[in-house]
């Protein structure tokens, strides 16, 4: 009888059906236990890739290390599958149950003949992988050398050297990003904890100056506008780090690459664009370029009609646009917010748009021409929110920077809170209201409209900035420090690279502040606001000669600066030059009669009303004195919470020889949240006469502990980061 199997059946030269095939694969994964192999090694990767996650997290290893770790473990699975197969074929044979062991025993241990009818085709008949022991064979488990002892087999796949593998990849995995870890720390180390820059990669965007392709050059203006518009849309989207318009602009004209330009700014997407304005009818273009790879991620042409609903459409297109091209979280809320048309009225809009460029310049001239821009704007469209904030700045700015009363706070407060009814979903009116509050003393309420209109536009870099000088004054300068740095990163060029310096300096970690005023050499052009801070970081860390120094360095130039003139008043009393520092004070009244200018602790007209009573005027400075002092209970009486108040007041009190109250208000001062052990206050004249008392000694101890626990708080979070 002929017993060779159909064509189709199972058997030598014969094929398998599929289903039967499959059914023998399962029960061979079955028998060689594959399916445990499988679940364990999954397990087992899951747990590594957390614990590898965690390392990543921790140390802020870069992304390609976790990626590594994934495949590393991609290329064990084979590995081990493999090794599984080949365990289990090497204990089949050699095992005490195998066909191998039954033949040495013979026929009286159960082993099947040749002629015992087992179906030669079968998947038992057919040998697994590792079947052959020479290398002409082809196996895989077993490879016999040319020398050594007979029989003896050296094996590749087995269990033992399946986990020495995986302990050798992972710990070269671990040596390498080590050893990238350090290299990055010790770059970070020589900038002692105040580089801020976060590896965002594309989501950190820098949008450079629109084009304007107008053939009016006077609509330059308005392709600002647009540009300083679409780069607020996207600054609302909290996924994102967008670059302020301040560190952009001196991009406009720049021959540097776009490599160089992220390197720079700390990005790693850049959108470039143009505006071409004609009659009726605007064309705005806009590409996203990556900016290491000048790759294209994103571009498109928006040609509209020219009105202002088109021209918020289009912003809102590019922000949502731009928002998926680099995978960015868009939340309902946000979605909201850019969506939102604040008008209309192309003529208001037009107005206010030249208005914020005036104002953005902060000099005089162009601070009273923003002021009347805006004012256009608001009588085009009363209900237009941002010219109300607007103005409301600018206000502020006649206060801060040229000399007004401070009842121009007050009409700033006003306007603020109306932009605020008008509108509450736009960060300005907030913003400003910060401004105003800060302005006046109310220092909580400024912190809280500052969080306010960061809740609204998490990348708006005034209020962010803003929240940490608030911070600072209300003596918590570690959460400062913590809202300087993101503001830094928000704006590298700008003077929050310099608001770094005296918060690190005020923390008493002096060698990373003088580090950070190093590395903001061409953060900020204007000479003033360099050299003040030059003189704030001496004063900080108890130097008045040095401070003295640096002031004597820019006066000649800067004598016209009232700003600047009033730090060289506080540079002079802290070493002594009280006729020096009544010169520059009278000076500064004389270029700006009346100005509210609080430097370093204390209004100017302290600062003059203390060298007048020590030059000779006693009467004249006292007087002075009584009236700045009365104007702080004012303010006090008002709702101001500044702590600095309650000590400037104090140090007014010393001054005038009225010991006790200085000391009761140095202790309200303190249970405000003040900080006396700044540095400075360690060392200015006014408070020499109660110094020695035990109760200011005390506060001075107290002060001291509570902001070494901040430093101390800083310090480990910046190790951590890897910044130290």
């Amino acid at each position: 009888m002929d017993r060779r199997l159909p064509l189709g059946e199972p058997g030598v030269g014969g094929v398998m059906s599929p289903d039967n095939g499959m059914k023998r694969l399962v029960r061979e994964a079955h028998r060689r236990s594959l399916w445990q192999v499988m679940i364990l090694y999954l397990g087992a990767s899951w747990a590594v890739l957390e614990a590898a996650d965690h390392v990543i997290q921790r140390f802020e290893m870069p992304d390609w290390a976790y990626g590594t770790a994934v495949l590393l473990l991609l290329i064990g699975f084979p590995i081990v599958m493999a090794t599984a197969i080949v365990q289990e074929g090497v204990r089949g044979r050699d095992g005490p149950g195998s066909r191998e062991a039954r033949a040495k025993a013979g026929p009286s241990a159960g082993g099947s003949s040749a002629g015992s009818g087992e179906a030669p085709g079968s998947l038992d008949a057919l040998e697994t992988l590792d079947s052959a022991a020479s290398p002409t064979t082809g196996g895989l488990s077993a490879i016999r050398p040319a020398t050594g002892e007979p029989g003896t087999v050296h094996r590749l796949f087995t269990w033992r050297n399946a986990v020495l593998g995986g302990v050798a990849a992972f710990g070269l995995w671990g040596v390498i990003a080590t050893g990238l870890l350090l290299s990055t720390n010790d770059q970070r180390s020589a900038v002692g904890g105040t580089d801020d820059r976060r590896d965002d990669g594309l989501k950190a965007i820098a949008v450079l100056p629109f084009d304007n392709l107008s053939a009016d050059a006077d609509n330059a203006y308005f392709a600002d506008g647009i540009h300083e518009d679409v780069l607020t849309q996207l600054s609302k989207i909290a996924d994102l780090t967008v670059i302020s318009r301040t560190s952009v602009l001196p991009y406009r004209t720049t021959e540097k690459s776009l490599r160089q330009i992220a390197d720079e700014l700390g990005v790693g997407s850049i959108l470039e664009g143009s505006v071409r304005r004609a009659g009726d009818n605007v064309r705005i273009t806009a590409q996203l370029i990556d900016a290491e790879t000048d790759q294209h991620l994103w571009a498109d042409n928006f040609d509209r009609g020219l009105t202002a609903a088109s021209v918020f459409a289009i912003q809102t297109e590019i922000a949502r646009q731009i928002a998926e091209a680099l995978r960015a979280t868009l939340s309902p809320e946000e979605e909201t917010r850019i969506a939102h048309v604040p008008t209309t009225d192309l003529t208001a809009y037009d107005l206010y748009i030249r208005g914020r460029e005036a104002y953005q310049r902060y000099l005089t001239d162009d601070n009273e021409e923003a002021i009347r821009l805006f004012k256009e704007a608001i009588s085009s469209d009363p209900g237009y929110a941002e010219p109300f904030a607007g103005l409301a700045d600018a206000y502020d700015q006649r206060v801060q920077l040229f000399g007004y009363p401070i009842e121009w706070a007050d009409s700033a407060e006003a306007l603020a809170r109306h932009a605020i009814d008008l509108d509450p979903r736009v960060a300005t009116g907030y913003k400003a209201l910060a401004f105003s509050m800060t302005m006046r003393g109310r220092e909580r309420a400024a912190l809280e409209a500052a969080l306010e209109a960061i809740a609204r536009d998490p990348n708006h870099y005034a209020a962010v900035n803003n929240a940490g000088f608030s911070y600072e004054r209300l003596g918590q300068y570690d959460e400062a420090i913590r809202w300087y740095k993101r503001a830094a990163r928000l704006n590298p060029l700008a003077f929050a690279a310099l608001n770094k310096v005296t918060a690190y300096a005020l923390l008493g970690e002096e060698d990373i502040a003088r580090r950070a005023y190093a590395e903001a050499a061409d953060v900020e052009a204007a000479l003033f606001r360099r050299t003040n801070y030059g003189i704030m970081l001496e004063l900080y860390t108890r130097d008045p000669s040095a401070a003295l120094q640096r002031s004597n360095a820019g006066r000649a130039e800067l004598w016209d600066v009232p700003v600047f003139l009033a730090f060289d008043a506080a540079a002079r009393t802290a070493a002594g030059d009280l006729e020096g520092a009544r010169e520059s004070a009278e000076r500064a009244f004389e270029l700006s009669p009346g100005a509210s200018l609080e430097i370093v602790f204390y209004d100017l007209q302290t600062r003059l009303g203390y060298a007048m009573m020590r030059t000779g005027d006693e009467a004249e400075g006292q007087a002075l004195l009584a009236d700045r002092a009365a104007a702080i209970r004012s303010h006090l009486a008002a709702g101001a919470d500044r702590p600095g108040l309650f000590w400037e007041l104090a140090a007014i009190h010393a001054a005038l020889g009225e010991p006790e109250e200085a000391v009761r208000l140095a202790t309200q001062a303190r249970e405000a949240g003040f900080q006396p052990a700044n540095g400075y206050l360690e060392i200015e004249p006014m408070m020499a006469s109660v110094r020695d008392d035990p109760r200011i000694v005390a506060m001075f101890e107290e002060s001291r502990r509570e902001i070494e626990e901040q430093r101390r708080r800083v310090e480990a979070e910046e190790i951590q980061a890897g910044l130290r």
